[in-house]
């Protein structure tokens, strides 16, 4: 009996061998891979008065659409009258969109892909519908041409003056003697015209824009 409970310690110390790992399972300390979906192409939208026009993808998509919408804003500002015409001109290996007949966007085969096409002829003409939608809208062509040509800032008499937001009507108040602002960077003057039933010099002068309507200046 003795000898029996001598060796039982002995057993005790012997050490268990730890549990056998499966192969390929993570441990608990090792974080489950995430599964990351690849990014989108680049895209950016031209858009004319608040209207989507078109969307472009690829690296440089950002740039194209910037460019449109500078060639865009050159166009109404020089345009002669206050109307705009589009068009399209090319054939299904590449076309482009013009206003007045001066180029907007240069298209593309890569930008039709994302509409299942390699013909680039029809979703430019797609497109350029859009865009002549927007621009026969009467309320739409004179938001775009109610400020065309004049300068949001004007000098006159040793003072800047800031354009405000909109017309104001014509009550048969205004008058002019032929006072125009100082020459711009350009060149360009325009004619003051003021409210004759107050004293001058006044805080707020006026211009006419294409419209005949009078734009107010008020001086900073």
């Amino acid at each position: 009996m003795l000898w029996v409970m001598l060796s039982l310690p002995l057993l005790a110390q012997v050490p268990v061998p730890p549990p056998a790992e499966t192969p390929g399972q993570p441990t608990a300390s090792e974080p489950a891979p995430v599964l990351v979906p690849p990014l989108p192409p680049a895209a950016a939208t031209l858009k004319i008065a608040g209207y989507t026009i078109l969307t472009l993808r690829g690296p440089d998509s950002t740039a194209r659409v910037e460019q449109a919408t500078q060639r865009f804003a050159n166009i109404v500002r020089e345009s002669p009258q206050p109307q705009l015409s589009v068009a399209v001109r090319g054939n299904d290996g590449g076309a482009i969109i013009l206003v007045n007949d001066r180029g907007l966007v240069e298209l593309t085969p890569r930008d039709t892909a994302p509409n299942g096409t390699s013909r680039v002829l029809p979703i430019a003409r797609v497109w350029a519908g859009r865009l002549k939608s927007v621009l026969t809208n009467p309320t739409v062509l004179k938001g775009l041409f109610v400020f065309s040509g004049l300068p949001e800032r004007v000098a006159y008499d040793n003072a800047e003056y800031v354009r405000g937001q909109a017309p104001v009507r014509d009550v048969g108040r205004f008058t002019t003697d032929g006072s125009r602002t100082a020459p711009d960077s350009e060149g360009k003057s325009w004619v003051l015209f003021w409210d004759s039933q107050l004293p001058l010099p006044q805080p707020t002068l006026y211009v006419l824009n294409r419209y005949r309507e009078f734009v107010p200046y008020t001086r900073q």
